[in-house]
């Protein structure tokens, strides 16, 4: 049968119709049959050889698979292949998250030993690997010949951390993760909240370098992973960063401070330790500041201020919490100062908790030059304050006011033991018309700053100077009659009455 024209197109277009519906299932089938749960894929670099016992391992994620990268790192062994999930026979270090190169000095690799390293990354569908990569060191120092599968060679924490710079300010949430050194080069505005993960070093570069704190900060660490802000000199947080060798070394004022400024709300720093710090501003390492507001309710709590850059004036204190009204909202507590110039300053209203410690606990011997709480003075804010550290005296040696007051709204207690020093022949301790606005212990000190006697060398001259009469005003209140001035005696020295 002879097909018109027309019939033949019909047919032709038909099966071009049919053979598109085939085409687009097939596309279907093969886009159904596409990983859903893609690992990553990482690589593995060559071991570069530091010094005779030291590599720097690392690897490259280059590809994050269907979710974000977790964790990642090296594990190396004295078997092939190693993995993260045998603890027994390999060790594994972590070296921060997500995508690309990533590096950290390890060490010590042992002569007469062969070690199998492999980069692993992680993301939610599991552990990817790359290549085994082998060292062989030679020439350094030998293995203990031992049989185990790893002679102890290996550190369950590296020596070296990978490096991240830190250039601009933080405007959006973000987390510096475990592993890494973060290296600040300049002054940077934390605008954005930030957490800051237990183990992490941060690293400043110089002294006109800091944090400008107007978001929340959480460094909430543990005693055996704490969080460290020091100088990028001090080799032994993490190693060497500047990688000069021994040819530096960390000193006070190497770097800035924090500042807290009065609009970050609920920062918390726990176990962390701020060293080589109070550079370009004469000192401090930490400063309780205005923003927009001036709430300062940031906890600072089991921490370690030391080799703070300092001198004798109350502005360098290595903790400068002038600002700070309520103790039970701007929380110091449990904390250590050492090595510094003058550890805290607060101001007269502040009940500061006798929890911190003014001592190395590891050498008692080694104190603040200026081992003291220094107060600006003045009347409690209509506060019930508390004095009640015993460690250290109080000392009232500030410009603009050094005398302790009470008026009618306040009330003073000063527990047993605690001594209090003051420095200006016009500092006092008045009562005025309100004794019984105050509890002052039997046992309470009143004296001269330069009285070493008594609560230590706290204007830390050895014994250049020597206490006398008139080296301040005295202790008292007004008699009920307001018909003279009661000068209280007991426990008072050096003073004008």
């Amino acid at each position: 049968m002879k097909l018109l024209k027309t019939d033949v197109m019909k047919r032709v277009i038909h099966y071009v119709s049919c053979l598109s519906a085939i085409v687009l299932l097939y596309a279907c089938a093969a886009e159904d049959e596409k990983p859903a749960n893609e690992k990553p894929t990482v690589t593995t670099a060559a071991a570069i050889k530091v010094n005779d016992n030291t590599y720097t391992c690392g690897g490259n994620v280059t590809v994050q698979g269907s979710s974000a990268i977790t964790d990642r790192g090296v594990v190396i062994s004295l078997e092939l292949d190693p993995t993260v999930d045998d603890p027994n026979n390999d060790v594994k270090f972590s070296i921060g998250s997500g995508t690309g190169t990533f590096a950290t000095n390890i060490s010590p690799f042992l002569t007469g030993y062969t070690y199998h390293i492999r980069a692993y990354a992680v993301n939610s569908n599991g552990v990817a690997y790359g290549d085994d990569v082998t060292v062989t060191p030679t020439g350094g120092t030998p293995g203990d010949g031992d049989t185990d599968p790893i002679p102890g060679p290996i550190p369950t924490t590296p020596t070296g951390c990978n490096i991240v710079e830190v250039n601009t300010a933080i405007t959006a949430v973000t987390t510096w993760t475990t592993g890494n050194v973060y290296l600040v080069k300049s002054w940077i505005n934390v605008n954005a909240p930030l957490i800051i993960q237990p183990g992490v070093i941060v690293k400043f570069k110089d002294a006109n370098c800091g944090l400008e704190v107007y978001a929340k900060v959480t460094a909430d660490a543990t005693a055996d992973k704490p969080i460290i802000f020091t100088s990028y000199k001090d080799d032994s947080a993490c190693g060497d960063t500047n990688r000069d060798g021994s040819a530096t070394t960390p000193s006070k004022g190497d770097w800035g401070r924090l500042t807290m400024r009065g609009d970050q709300h609920g920062s918390v720093f726990r176990y962390c330790k701020f060293l080589y710090g109070g550079g370009n501003g004469g000192g401090n390492v930490i400063v309780a500041n205005t923003g927009t507001g001036n709430i300062h309710d940031f906890t600072f709590d089991h921490c370690t201020f030391a080799h703070t850059y300092g001198t004798n004036s109350y502005t360098t204190a290595a903790f400068h919490g002038g600002n700070m009204n309520d103790e039970n909202i701007s929380v110091v507590t449990n904390n250590i100062f050492y090595d510094n110039a003058i550890p805290i300053f607060i101001s007269s209203y502040y009940g500061l908790k006798p929890s911190n410690v003014y001592h190395n606990p590891d050498n008692t011997s080694e104190i603040n030059k200026y081992n003291g709480i220094f107060v600006y003075g003045g009347g409690m804010k209509g506060r019930s304050v508390v004095y009640g550290e015993t460690e250290v005296p109080y000392v009232f040696n500030v410009g603009g006011n050094a005398t302790l007051s009470v008026g009618s709204a306040d009330f003073l207690k000063i527990e047993a033991n605690v001594i209090l020093k003051f420095g200006q022949s016009s500092a006092a301790v008045d009562l005025g018309d309100y004794p019984n606005n105050a509890n002052i212990a039997s046992s309470v000190i009143f004296t001269s700053y330069r009285d070493d006697t008594r609560g230590g060398d706290t204007n830390g001259d050895g014994n250049t100077s020597l206490p006398a009469k008139g080296d301040w005003n005295g202790y008292g209140y007004w008699a009920t009659s307001h018909s003279n001035y009661v000068w209280v005696l007991d426990n008072v020295f050096y003073s004008s009455h």
